[in-house]
């Protein structure tokens, strides 16, 4: 007999998070002077560019596809395959990489910049697990990588206002804020193979490029966090402590409970919470352990608590934006792991990443030397105007923290533990976000659905994802500068999803 179910959804009532008005941000409205610079900079990009370095992608996609290479072996060689791939096409004493693919908003040194701020924390990772004994990555090609001397060199050219690869002055509100924190990332996961070599002449150049992000602006969501992390890594590099604890704060009032952060007063719930705010946390603890150790944990704890029950074998419900970081899914399983969750074990964290990895890769979601702008191959309706082409690496921020943690955790050798939708069907709620989770056991899907509608003006189309017209392709190829429509599912009124992904097919 059908049960009628109570009218949760008028009770519903999300917490109220102090609205603060959105900066002007220049890229978001560009004037005719910077129509003028991305075209010059499109031009640069050209006269760089480099074919583009697809050599090993069969050979990368069917190695994720053999049941009988283990994981450790799949990730070193995913790490072969990024690290060759930067080689290739980076510049300027590897301060920028300039990848093949669509354009950001921002200019073509911006995105290309983005190659090596979203390369080196891996490559530094790598090294923090294997420097005492190895120091060199083998490429797929068999030719050596000397890690520390990319990194150095890589660090020096950007931050030495003389050199044609400095990154620049910093600006309110600027791409080049968020990719500092991953610059600051990588340098302090291989300080004692780089920081430590510096001179002290050559360590001042390095700070004083880091330090510009404490004037700059920035949206008020989750960049609190890059900020932060520049600011964390310095007072652990040279004992300055300039950090922002407002910052912090700020991002603390945007928890709303069940282990979710809302990206912003207005923000979406999102995988956000998954490869933005708990993996920032998650290094905070590390860089620091004593920085608000206490509630990073207990938050991420409850965070996965939830979220475990997303993974299956072929997929996840996604929902949110910047589908191209879809490899970093299961990050903030490991990060619990290693904090000490009491919910997860590292078997399911381990299976849960192997099969992310996997089922994306399989399907060819690794071209050229990096991850696809795409859910599996090129889509062009799933890149955000945001994203460039190098956009996507962030998709290593999972290996990332496995590269880190992986002996201490053992995930190397631990057995691999079903995953909760491998063990039978479930139905329940996370209240903080008015979310309904259904696993189905016997087809495997997940489904997650928002129990609210975020627009109230919705029909079918305004629900579909849309494509690029001929003529906002061309403008963007001539300008190198992103035209392209916004294909957010949650701000179109999508509330159901199903880890099938039907939606991007």
């Amino acid at each position: 007999m059908k049960q009628k179910v109570e009218n949760q959804t008028l009770l519903y009532q999300p917490k109220q998070i102090r609205e603060t008005a959105r900066p002007t941000i220049a890229y978001e409205h560009p004037n005719l002077m910077m129509y003028v610079t991305s075209i010059k900079e499109n031009i640069i990009r050209y006269k760089n560019k480099k074919p583009a370095y697809t050599q090993h992608d069969e050979y990368i996609k069917n190695l994720l596809s053999d049941k009988n290479t283990v994981l450790k072996q799949q990730c070193d060689f995913i790490v072969s395959y990024i690290s060759e791939a930067f080689v290739h096409y980076s510049v300027w004493d590897y301060s920028h990489a300039y990848y093949p693919g669509r354009p950001s908003q921002q200019t073509a040194r911006t995105d290309a910049m983005e190659g090596t701020s979203r390369t080196l924390p891996t490559l530094a990772a790598w090294l923090h697990a294997n420097g005492k004994s190895n120091t060199i990555i083998t490429g797929l090609n068999q030719q050596p990588i000397l890690v520390p001397e990319v990194l150095r060199k890589a660090f020096l050219a950007g931050t030495n206002p003389q050199h044609k690869g400095y990154w620049g002055t910093l600006h309110h509100c600027d791409q080049r804020v968020c990719e500092s924190a991953d610059l600051a990332l990588a340098l302090w996961l291989s300080k004692e193979w780089v920081w430590d070599s510096f001179s002290i002449s050559e360590k001042l150049q390095i700070v004083t490029w880091f330090k510009q992000v404490n004037h700059c602006e920035t949206v008020d969501n989750n960049w609190h966090l890059f900020v932060l992390t520049v600011q964390v890594v310095l007072k652990a590099l040279n004992g300055e402590d300039v950090i922002q604890y407002d910052k912090y704060e700020r991002i603390k009032e945007f928890y709303v409970g069940d282990g979710w952060f809302r990206d912003g007063a207005k923000g979406n719930y999102d995988y956000y919470n998954a490869w933005a705010f708990h993996y920032s946390l998650y290094w905070f603890t590390q860089i620091n352990p004593d920085f608000d150790s206490d509630f990073i944990k207990n938050v991420l704890s409850d965070f996965v608590g939830n979220y475990r029950y997303f993974f299956t074998e072929k997929g996840l419900p996604f929902f949110g934006r910047s589908a191209c970081y879809r490899l970093a899914a299961a990050a903030p399983l490991l990060a619990a792991v290693d904090l000490r969750s009491n919910n997860i074990s590292v078997g399911e964290a381990k299976r849960a990443f192997h099969c992310n990895l996997k089922y994306f890769i399989s399907h060819g979601s690794l071209k050229a030397g990096l991850p696809t702008q795409g859910m599996f191959d090129e889509d062009v309706r799933l890149v955000d105007n945001y994203s460039g082409p190098a956009s996507s690496l962030w998709s290593l921020r999972a290996l990332n923290v496995a590269l880190f943690c992986g002996d201490k955790i053992n995930l190397w050798e631990a057995e691999e533990a079903p995953l909760e939708i491998e063990q039978g069907g479930f139905e329940f709620d996370i209240p903080a976000i008015n979310m309904k989770v259904l696993g189905i056991y016997e087809t495997q899907e997940v489904i997650a659905i928002f129990k609210n509608e975020y627009i109230a003006e919705q029909s079918p189309l305004s629900r579909r994802l849309l494509t690029q017209s001929a003529w906002r392709e061309l403008k963007e190829k001539v300008t190198g500068r992103a035209d392209r429509p916004k294909n957010n599912l949650l701000r179109k009124g999508v509330t159901c999803y199903s880890s099938k992904m039907e939606s991007f097919f």
